[in-house]
């Protein structure tokens, strides 16, 4: 009898075991995230500025990046100054006549602060994430800031230089782990 009871009990500690899967360790769960690549932060600015009317320190950032060659400006009569991306601002977007919109970065995984399974083949994790910014705008930062103004700095979710957490859902198949959604 004692031996029958200590098969069934072996036998089900096995099965939860196996039932379960791989659980989802924070290797995996930071290597799957730094794979997949996440959605570029985009910013824009005025492509019209008003050099006559506006804040000498942002006529200041507009000749920086046309000094820089990042962008240039050309004098129409009949509609006023119109900037265009230059040589050496091939990364830049024309989005019409009246903006300009380049890639500022991408927020990437620093550290998976909280990982736990919820339910037989799904996990989730609190992820701390920083800022990663692109060469043009780690150039620039300081003209795309200046150019946007105080009050509407450029808008990045979350603070550029504290990071932000967000809430990764992850799913097993049968190949192994993925990411299903980040929030």
């Amino acid at each position: 009898m004692r031996l029958f009871l200590f098969c069934i009990v072996l036998t089900l500690a096995a099965c939860l075991v196996g039932c379960g899967g791989d659980p989802l360790d924070y290797e995996t769960a930071l290597n799957l995230l730094r794979e997949r690549t996440t959605d570029p932060v985009r910013t824009s600015f005025s492509a019209t500025p008003h050099f006559q009317n506006q804040d000498p320190a942002v006529s200041e950032a507009y000749q920086r990046l046309m000094d820089e060659h990042v962008i240039q400006c050309k004098k129409n009569t009949q509609v006023g100054t119109i900037c265009e991306p230059g040589p050496a601002g091939d990364a830049l977007t024309q989005d019409g006549v009246s903006e300009l919109s380049l890639v500022a970065g991408r927020w990437v995984p620093v550290s998976i602060v909280a990982i736990r399974r919820t339910g037989r083949n799904t996990a989730a994790a609190d992820v701390r994430m920083s800022f990663e910014p692109s060469q043009i705008f780690r150039d620039f930062e300081t003209e795309f800031e200046q150019i946007q103004g105080h009050g509407r700095k450029l808008a990045l979710e979350g603070s550029r230089d504290q990071g932000k957490m967000v809430r990764v859902t992850f799913q097993r198949y049968g190949d192994g782990w993925h990411v299903e959604s980040v929030e």
